[in-house]
């Protein structure tokens, strides 16, 4: 079950496991931020309607108000039910440890009955909750403020406390660094500027420290015509008679400084803490992730936190410049202050050197020089006791001992995700007049989800926000290398996403060089087995496993592990650039035909697994190469029409029983492609594209396709016209031709069963049994539901039996509901694991209306919920629009008139789907005759102008919001 947070340490925010919940909506992240601010208290509803819209009120505050917390619990997911209405307000229920302030606070109380590391450990943590300040875009609204206020203080505190820590275990310098920001940021704050006169004193910095107490006391006199506090100037006293503790005497090494940050730190505080963890267990640990991904920036963070552990310091060693191997050696001992002695080696002098020390060994930069790094690593770890190596690379060291923390890019998904807040932090930077743009929220998370979370990619977007908006960069982004450069970073290799990447690709043979190119065809993720599928013909593909790790070894692709076996996938901005090396060698339209294939082949396969009992883990394997799926029907509609034809054809039940509307759509523009041709699949496609229609609501296009793929089938062999058929005999349901349904399906079966298709001789049976049982023909129906059932067994597919028994708890209904009821559980039990949404839908559907009939009303809104939710994901609005219907009867005799009288207006008008007929449309007209004795006649004609005035979205909105407040009023549920 999953761990649910919340976060006002920063934007506020929503965690579950450990991950952020996406809340787009401004409103949503207002409305949770009162919420937790008053945590386990209510707050009343006028409160947030004021803080929502002020003075600019909407027509009905209350229901407005009432939507936006039916959507915040909808977002929260599970944890949605701690949100409860009471007493004319709202309440949200939490644990303290629940919330990120609160542990904050506890960690901090913690702290002050703790001592030297233990202390500092736990402020560390204590301060890694920090994501920025507290309420962010909040912090300055009346409700707020306040607490903004006091939180931010208690941050300030909380690193005051952690620098006194750091002084006290005898790490002056690291203190000096931590206060100096400190004084920097809060000049006022006398506390801090007494620490660091002390601080500096310790470090032997006399001077700097009285320099530091003079200037305050020069600005107080001046400015405010006031004295420093008496306890700063005991401190100024105590340093003019040396009457301070002195900092222990240790050799000192010759070290180059450490280079200082220059950006503040965003967005990698796990990774912080995990690597100042991992640093007290191991001894050689390598930062190990793409160009540009912040591992040298994450090292600078650690080292800046943890000076006190190593008693002979910290050695900073960047090793960019270094060009051969056999220059490491003199690289690092510079750095370590090893002076060279003749007629010794090098590397032993090192060695000796170092193995009297304590010291953590920073080595930034090691992947070009990789080789080198490991002989002296081995070494360092063979020979010496208390040296600890801490590198950065592309590349893996590859030797005994090595520990490797993977710096991914930063998470892009929601407003307070680390990708966003750190664009917003350099866009401040650039531009500080870009306050409205970095409101922009969608357009940011657009951008920063373009570029995959690289901080490089975003810090470079960011640098351009002078001279244009968020909106024209992520609009940009297929020109990612010409746009993101930036001419002026000390770093060569960092001024442009090019070079970055530049930087890589020539430290590859020309063999990686080329099969990284030919992978860059990819959309998402692929296997071992996919990328020999793409290589070049003269290549036989057994070099291509050995060749895939050592690029993952180089950071070039990214490794995941997808149950039991590895998955690979190129980062996008990777991918653009392996995209570039294909068209320069005219090889990218020979690679797209190489990947079209392999996903056309994978269609087919999926074709034979689909209808078994393998079916839900074929559908999953679909669903994540779709972007794959995609490229390559677009690419064969161009160049093979008759590979297209045949892909599209394969893949009608995963397009069918999964709603992807999508798929349909490529079967339309395949037949199109291929119009008038006489491959036996043209026929099937045209079936497909018209089943499409049908879902979709655009009944009078799907039958002129059925018509037309029933033509274009004639002189092809009869099971060529079956799909055909089964599109005339969903058709023929939906419009209420229910003997002609009956018989279109009667005809599909006769064929399938010949075929020895089952899964759709189970499809044909159990239709023909629905059509049957709405026209009252209830024997017969049952007797093909069995025949249905007999198939489904046969074709060992879920979807299937679920199908089956879905109708048969559609016939049984009125005559047996408690056995109507075991049927569509079940069906939902057998269709939901394989994701089959059509299939489940049906089946909730039907529970619905068999819960609603029996007295059941909190059951049946509840399966509303569910099933109107999946109709409107799958954009499948025929029978969304049936299930509308059935939901307004349902409403109206529960006494919600006038949400039902809403809805029956948008649907009385609704221009897509199927208008109902037979008990359905006698159904519809009495629920209308309830509704006009229930309203007047000007409620009534008011609420039917208000549902005809409703889109296809805002008539969801309100079919969800009319359950949510019909559940809360008769107690069935939360509001």
């Amino acid at each position: 079950m999953a761990v649910w947070g919340y976060g006002l340490l920063g934007p506020v925010e929503v965690r579950a496991d450990d991950r952020a919940v996406g809340l787009t909506s401004a409103s949503q992240r207002l409305v949770l931020a009162m919420l937790l601010l008053e945590a386990n208290r209510l707050v009343p509803a006028h409160r947030l309607v004021d803080e929502l819209w002020g003075e600019a009120l909407p027509g009905d505050p209350p229901a407005a108000l009432r939507t936006q917390i039916s959507r915040l619990r909808r977002a929260l997911g599970p944890a949605g039910g701690s949100l409860v209405t009471a007493d004319g307000g709202y309440r949200l229920s939490l644990q303290r440890r629940q919330l990120d302030a609160a542990r904050f606070e506890d960690a901090l109380a913690a702290s002050a009955r703790a001592a030297g590391e233990q202390g500092l450990a736990i402020l560390d943590e204590a301060l890694g909750l920090w994501r920025g300040p507290a309420l962010a875009e909040f912090a300055d609204r009346p409700f707020a403020r306040a607490e903004a206020v006091r939180l931010d203080e208690l941050r300030v505190t909380a690193r005051e406390r952690r620098a006194e820590l750091v002084l006290s275990l005898r790490s002056a310098e690291d203190a000096v660094a931590d206060l100096q920001a400190i004084v920097a940021e809060h000049p006022e704050r006398e506390r801090a500027r007494g620490l660091l006169m002390q601080a500096l004193y310790q470090t032997g910095r006399h001077t700097d420290a009285l320099a530091t107490f003079r200037s305050w006391r020069g600005y107080l006199a001046a400015d405010l015509g006031l004295d420093p506090s008496p306890a700063l100037e005991r401190i100024e006293q105590d340093i003019l008679r040396h009457a301070l503790p002195r900092a222990e005497s240790v050799p000192q090494h010759a070290c180059r400084a450490l280079p200082l940050p220059v950006t503040s730190f965003v967005g990698r505080d796990e990774d912080r803490l995990a690597v100042t963890g991992l640093l007290g267990e191991v001894r050689l640990l390598t930062l190990h992730g793409p160009g540009g991904v912040g591992k040298t920036r994450l090292a600078l963070e650690v080292i800046s936190r943890i000076g006190a552990r190593y008693p002979d310091g910290i050695c900073f060693c960047d090793l960019a410049a270094i060009a051969r191997p056999a220059s490491v050696t003199r690289a690092i001992a510079t750095a370590a202050g090893v002076s060279e002695r003749a007629f010794r080696r090098l590397d032993d002098q090192l060695i000796e050197a170092l193995a009297g020390r304590q010291q953590l060994l920073v080595l930034d930069n090691c992947e070009h020089v990789a080789d080198g790094i490991a002989v002296i690593a081995e070494r360092l770890l063979r020979e010496t006791r208390n040296i600890t190596v801490l590198a950065t690379s592309r590349e893996r060291l590859g030797v005994d001992g090595e520990h490797v923390w993977p710096v991914k890019p930063l998470q892009s998904d929601g407003p307070g995700s680390p990708a966003m807040r750190l664009f917003r932090d350099r866009a401040r930077a650039a531009d500080p007049g870009a306050g409205q743009e970095t409101r922009d929220t969608e357009a940011i998370a657009d951008l920063c989800a373009g570029l995959d979370g690289l901080p490089l990619a975003i810090e470079l977007a960011a640098a351009r926000l002078p001279g244009t908006t968020v909106r024209e960069l992520a609009g940009s982004l297929q020109d990612w290398f010409g746009l993101l450069t930036a001419g002026r970073r000390a770093d060569s290799r960092h001024r442009s996403l090019r070079t970055v990447v530049d930087w890589s690709y020539q430290l590859l043979t020309t063999t990686e060089q080329r099969l990284f190119n030919e992978l860059s065809v990819f959309r998402g993720w692929f296997d071992i087995g996919a990328a020999r599928a793409i290589t070049a013909a003269d290549d036989d593909g057994s070099e291509v496993p050995r060749l895939v790790l050592h690029l993952v070894d180089r950071s070039l692709i990214t490794a995941d592990r997808d149950g039991g076996a590895a998955r690979y996938r190129l980062l996008e901005t990777l991918r653009g650039y392996g995209l570039e090396r294909l068209e320069e060698h005219g090889e990218l339209d020979a690679t797209r035909g190489r990947h079209a294939r392999w996903a056309a082949g994978l269609a087919a396969e999926a074709a034979g697994g689909l209808p078994g009992a393998g079916e839900a883990a074929w559908a999953a394997r679909l669903d994540a190469h779709i972007d794959d799926l995609r490229a390559a029907h677009s690419w064969l509609t161009g160049h093979d029409t008759e590979l297209s034809l045949r892909m599209c054809a394969e893949l009608h039940w995963y397009a069918l029983l999964r709603c992807q509307s999508e798929v349909f759509r490529w079967a339309e523009v395949s037949a199109a492609a291929a119009a008038g041709s006489r491959s036996p699949f043209y026929p099937q496609v045209l079936a497909s594209a018209a089943w499409g229609a049908v879902y979709r609501g655009d009944l009078q296009a799907a039958d002129t396709g059925a018509h037309a793929a029933l033509d274009a089938a004639q002189g092809h062999p009869p099971i060529t016209a079956r799909r055909a058929l089964q599109a005339f005999g969903d058709l023929a349901i939906y419009t209420g031709d229910l003997d002609r349904a009956a018989d279109q399906y009667r005809h599909a079966y006769d064929l399938s069963m010949q075929a020895g298709d089952w899964m759709d001789a189970a499809w044909d049976a159990g239709s023909a049994g629905v059509a049957l049982g709405y026209g009252n023909h209830l024997a017969e129906a049952i007797r093909l539901a069995g025949q249905g059932r007999d198939a489904a067994v046969r074709s060992g597919a879920p979807s299937a039996l679920a199908l089956v028994l879905t109708v048969l708890g559609e016939i049984t209904a009125t005559t047996d509901p408690g056995q109507a009821r075991q049927y569509l559980q079940r069906a939902v039990e057998l269709a939901e694991p394989a994701g089959s949404r059509l299939v489940a839908g049906f089946a909730e559907v039907s529970l619905a209306t068999l819960h609603a009939r029996h007295g059941e009303p909190a059951t049946a809104l509840r399966y509303y919920h569910q099933v109107i939710s999946k109709w409107r994901q799958a954009g499948t609005w025929t029978p969304l629009w049936v299930t509308l219907r059935t939901l307004i009867d349902l409403l109206t005799r529960i006494g919600a008139c006038d949400d039902a009288a809403t809805l029956y207006g948008a649907a009385a008008s609704a221009s897509s789907g199927a208008p109902p007929y037979g008990a359905d449309a006698d159904l519809l007209r009495q629920t209308a005759a309830l509704l006009r004795d229930h309203l007047t006649d000007t409620e009534f004609r008011s609420c039917i102008d208000k549902g005809e005035q409703l889109d296809g979205a805002q008539v969801i909105d309100l079919a969800l919001d009319a359950i949510a407040r019909a559940a809360a009023k008769s107690g069935t549920h939360r509001a």
